[in-house]
């Protein structure tokens, strides 16, 4: 099974939760975005442990966005927007990439039965019609 911290393009995230995943992995970048949702922070340029950053991501992770975005003021948006529309290609997107429900659900901080839904309305598609 793929893990979401392997992605390169990770459509569920926001473009700067994105740039802070690729700088401080995947993980960081959601708990960030669910902490955070709607706020502007400010991140310092040197990292300390007891930084509630720090606390919420670690310090190892914590330090690398420091390094990165250091000195900034950045306003932290929801992991996923609130369209349904971005909500519903993600999850389209994780189902295709060989996603659990389980896994889908925790990547994007959603239901699971939201996730059974999505597949039950999916096209049906017959692997055999690939080997035609």
């Amino acid at each position: 099974m793929q893990t979401p911290d392997n992605q390169n393009d990770r459509v569920w995230l926001t473009p700067l939760l994105n740039r802070i995943a690729n700088v401080a992995g995947e993980n960081a970048a959601i708990a960030l975005g669910r902490a955070r949702a709607g706020e502007r922070i400010y991140i310092p340029e040197r990292m300390t442990a007891d930084h509630w950053l720090a606390e919420l991501v670690g310090l190892d992770a914590a330090s690398k966005i420091s390094a990165a975005f250091g000195s900034q003021k950045m306003e932290i948006p929801q992991s996923i927007a609130g369209d349904k529309r971005r909500r519903a290609a993600a999850i389209a997107d994780l189902i295709d990439r060989g996603y659990s429900t389980n896994a889908i659900a925790r990547t994007l901080g959603i239901s699971q039965n939201t996730v059974a839904e999505h597949r039950r309305k999916r096209p049906i598609v017959d692997p055999q019609l690939k080997l035609l």
